[in-house]
């Protein structure tokens, strides 16, 4: 698929990845490795950590690598540390692809405040906060920036649930619809050479449904009805990072 695509401008850059271990972005991760990228998973736990390493062992030999990197973006401190380390070993990082997100099911009116809580934490605490230091990298090292959100068909428009299931989910992927269009302006005020993008995928046969307690989307529905797989959002993301510089990408990447 991508012959005909130049991608020398991509090697030796340093591209920070969240939730890197597994689904989307382990994907991402690795075809982003192999196209010479320096890659810095970030992951919340050790076993996430180890998960990252143990992949990479099994992708044979590229010119690019995998740093795993043990960070909660949900947590301030994490992402700080995190930071500081890419800005000592790389002068800071070219390319930030916020994919680190979780659901919970439940209604924002009647869930458990705690499932509420933690997906504003990771997925809105922890994208803005995590951008703001990946920003704060970008003009330290003088670069060309560029930052890709992985968003959701959610982001844009109420999925056709027979009942709703993951509200709050919901919510925090239109929060990252409407950052995303708030940052093109801030760059542009401020004269930031950043470039943001967003990758809206519909559904995705990974596991952050199973995480998030939904049971109908299990794989008899996957077996069943068109979707998206990993490598078609990682691919998408290459095309992002490839695309001519003046090109602002948002990118709606449907199942049907």
């Amino acid at each position: 698929m991508f012959r005909y695509l130049n991608m020398d401008h991509l090697k030796n850059k340093v591209v920070v990845i969240t939730g890197a271990a597994h689904g989307i972005g382990a994907q991402i991760a690795e075809d982003l490795v192999k196209i010479g990228m320096t890659v810095i998973g970030f992951e919340p736990t050790e076993d996430k950590v180890e998960e990252m390493l143990n992949k990479m062992n099994s992708w044979g030999s590229f010119d690019g690598q995998l740093i795993p990197c043990k960070c909660d973006v949900s947590k301030e401190e994490d992402l700080k540390n995190a930071f500081e380390g890419v800005v000592a070993a790389y002068g800071g990082t070219d390319v930030l692809i916020n994919n680190a997100a979780i659901g919970k099911e439940g209604l924002i009116s009647t869930g458990i405040i705690k499932d509420l809580i933690d997906v504003v934490d990771t997925n809105i605490y922890g994208l803005i906060t995590c951008t703001r230091y990946a920003i704060n990298s970008m003009v330290k090292k003088d670069v060309l920036g560029h930052i890709i959100n992985i968003n959701s068909i959610c982001g844009h428009y109420m999925p056709p649930f027979a009942e709703p299931k993951i509200n709050m989910y919901i919510a925090s992927k239109r929060t990252m619809t409407v950052l995303n269009t708030l940052l093109k302006n801030e760059f542009q005020l401020l004269n930031r050479k950043i470039k943001v993008s967003s990758i809206s995928p519909g559904i995705v046969r990974t596991g952050i449904f199973k995480t998030a307690g939904i049971s109908f989307l299990d794989e008899e529905f996957f077996e069943k009805n068109p979707h998206l797989t990993v490598k078609d959002v990682s691919n998408v993301v290459i095309l992002v990072l490839t695309a001519p510089r003046g090109i602002q990408s948002g990118v709606a990447t449907n199942s049907y």
